[in-house]
C-alpha cells in the first residue's frame, strides 16, 4: 500500500482518540466520527488526548525515536543483527532501506498522523466549531496542541534532515503541514531552517497559555521551555538555549534534581522530580504497556526475543574512569549468566541498561513493560546550560551547572576550570543521558564524528559504519520510498 502524507490526511477523520477523562484514563478502545468530533469542550480534550497518545505509540516515542540516537552512536548497540526489516541493528549499522516499513516508513508516518491531528484541533478551536465559555481551558488546550505539533516537526527534521549546524540549515528537511488538507495535497520538503523556525513558532506561541503548575503527562510552561533550550542548542543559538535553560532551572521548585542517595530508586516511577514531560503507560493500556515493544523492551534483558541493545565496550569504559560514580548502578549483568554469550567478547560484562526496570524500580523483579517513557529530564536542562555558557565563555556558569551533575553522580568529584571544556562536558552528557535518546544528535550539532572500533561492536558493522562524520548523507534517513512512489514533489535523500 502506498501510505503517504496525502493518506493520512484522508484517514484522519477516523482517528480522534475518546477517553472517559483526562490523559490517565484514556481509553484507546473507543472513537467519535468527523461528523460529531469536536464541538464540546470534552470533545477537544478527548481530542487532545489522542495527540498524546498516538505520539506515544509505536513508530514514534513508543520505540523508535527513544532509542534511534543511542544506538547510531558510541555507547549503545544493537546485540545481534537481527536483519532488514526488524528494530534496532539497521540503524545501528546505516543500512537503513527506504522501503524499510518498520524503522523508515512508520517513523514517517506516526509524527506527521500527531501534526495532522493538532491541525484539525487547531482549526476547530480557531473557527469557533468548539462551544464553550471556558476561553481559558480552550486556549490551552489549543497550546498544547500547538507545542506537540512543534515537537512532531522538530524530531521529524532531526531524523530525515541533515543537522542545522552543517549549512546554517540550508539542505532539505521535511514538509511543514500546518492546516488541514485534501487527500490530493503533494507538498515538497522545506529546508532545514524552515522547519526550524516553525517549531520555535509553534513553540513560543504556545507559551502564554500553557500552565506553569505540574500537569503530568501534558506539556506545560515548563516543558516547552526544555524543549526550546534543546532546539536552540541544536541551532547554536547559544543565548537562547541558555536563556531558557535558566528558566527551567529557576523553575520556583516545582522540578528538582534527583539526589545521590536517591538517584539509583528513581527509574521507572511515575512523573518523578526531573519529569518535564513524559507519556504515561499501565500494562493494559495501550495494549501491553510502553509501546509493547518499544524502548523499555529492547533495552531489557531476558524479555522474549526482544532485548536487541546493550551498553558498548567504550561507555564502561567511559564510567569506569571513576569507581564510585553512582551511575554504575545502571549497568547491570544479564539475568541468566549462562546464556550471556552475545555479543561476542561481552561475556561477564555489565552491559545491560537499567534505565527502564518498571514502576516497581526493580530491575530483576519489574516489568519493562510497565515503565514510563520520560522524554525532557531535567539534568538534559542543566548540561544544555553547561554547554551553551561554555560556547558563550561565561566559564564560571558553564561549570556551576555541570558540577551539578557531576558532584550529584560523586560527592567527592567535581571538574576544575582547568578542565572544562566541551569535550568534558559532552562527557558528562554520555554518562548521565545513555538511553535517553541524545547521543548521536550531540556528536552531529557538534561537527564530532562517531567512531565505533574496538569492543564488542557486531562484526556486521560495515567499516564505512565505524567513523560516521556530520556531512555524511546517512546521517538523514532515507525518505520511505512510498512517499517518492506517491509524491512527485518529494526528493529522495542521498546515500
Amino acid at each position: 500500500m502506498k501510505w503517504s502524507i496525502k493518506y493520512i490526511v484522508s484517514a484522519l477523520p477516523f482517528l480522534f482518540t475518546a477517553c472517559s477523562g483526562d490523559w490517565l484514563d484514556l481509553d484507546p478502545s473507543t472513537s467519535v466520527t468527523s461528523d460529531n468530533a469536536i464541538q464540546s469542550l470534552e470533545d477537544a480534550k478527548t481530542a487532545l488526548n489522542g495527540i498524546y497518545r498516538i505520539a506515544s505509540e509505536h513508530s514514534y516515542y513508543g520505540d523508535n525515536y527513544l532509542y534511534y540516537a543511542d544506538c547510531r552512536g558510541e555507547d549503545v548497540q544493537a546485540r545481534i543483527d537481527k536483519g532488514p526489516g526488524r528494530r534496532v541493528s539497521p540503524y545501528y549499522l546505516f543500512n537503513v532501506a527506504a522501503d524499510d516499513a518498520f524503522n523508515i516508513t512508520r517513523v514517517w508516518n506516526q509524527p506527521y498522523i500527531v501534526i495532522h491531528q493538532a491541525n484539525s484541533l487547531i482549526e476547530k478551536i480557531d473557527n469557533g466549531s468548539v462551544q464553550t465559555s471556558d476561553t481559558q481551558e480552550i486556549a490551552r488546550i489549543k497550546a498544547e496542541a500547538l507545542a506537540m505539533r512543534g515537537l512532531a516537526l522538530f524530531d521529524l527534521t532531526r531524523l530525515f534532515g541533515m543537522p542545522y549546524t552543517l549549512d546554517n540549515g540550508a539542505s532539505l528537511g521535511v514538509p511543514i503541514e500546518i492546516k488541514t488538507e485534501l487527500p490530493t495535497h503533494q507538498p515538497s520538503r522545506n529546508t532545514v531552517a524552515e522547519c526550524y523556525n516553525q517549531v520555535i513558532k509553534d513553540l513560543t506561541e504556545a507559551l502564554p497559555n500553557l500552565v506553569a503548575t505540574k500537569s503530568d503527562g501534558h506539556q506545560n510552561v515548563w516543558s516547552v521551555k526544555a524543549l526550546l533550550s534543546r532546539i536552540y542548542l541544536y541551532m547554536n543559538d547559544n543565548e537562547n538555549a541558555l536563556k531558557y535553560a535558566q528558566e527551567v532551572i529557576n523553575n520556583g521548585g516545582l522540578y528538582t534534581l534527583f539526589t545521590h542517595d536517591e538517584y539509583t530508586s528513581v527509574w521507572g516511577k511515575d512523573f518523578n522530580s526531573e519529569s518535564l514531560f513524559e507519556f504515561y503507560f499501565t500494562l493494559t493500556e495501550p495494549s501491553g504497556g510502553s509501546g509493547g515493544e518499544g524502548a523499555p523492551m529492547v533495552y531489557a534483558d531476558n524479555v522474549k526475543d526482544w532485548n536487541n541493545l546493550v551498553l558498548t565496550k567504550d561507555f564502561l569504559d567511559l564510567l569506569g574512569e571513576d569507581p564510585d560514580d553512582v551511575r554504575h548502578a545502571l549497568c547491570r549483568l544479564p539475568q541468566k549468566p549462562d546464556e550471556d554469550i552475545l555479543p561476542t567478547g561481552s561475556t561477564g560484562h555489565p552491559k545491560y541498561l537499567a534505565k527502564y526496570p518498571g514502576k516497581t524500580g526493580d530491575v530483576l523483579t519489574g516489568n519493562p513493560q510497565d515503565n514510563d517513557l520520560c522524554i525532557i529530564r531535567l539534568s538534559e536542562i542543566y548540561l544544555n546550560a553547561a554547554e551553551a555558557a561554555f560556547k558563550l565563555g561565561k566559564r564560571s556558569e558553564a561549570l556551576g551547572y555541570l558540577n551539578q551533575i557531576v558532584s550529584r553522580a560523586n560527592p567527592d568529584k567535581s571538574v576544575s576550570d582547568s578542565e572544562l571544556s566541551l569535550e568534558r562536558i559532552l562527557k558528562e552528557r554520555r554518562k548521565e543521558l545513555v538511553g535517553e535518546g541524545h547521543a548521536f544528535f550531540d556528536y552531529m550539532r557538534n561537527n564530532i564524528p562517531v567512531i565505533r572500533k574496538g569492543g564488542w561492536h557486531l562484526p556486521q558493522l560495515p567499516t564505512d559504519a565505524q567513523v560516521i562524520n556530520a556531512s555524511d548523507p546517512r546521517v538523514a534517513l532515507p525518505i520511505p520510498q512510498s512517499e517518492i512512489d506517491a509524491n512527485p514533489n518529494i526528493v529522495q535523500n542521498k546515500r
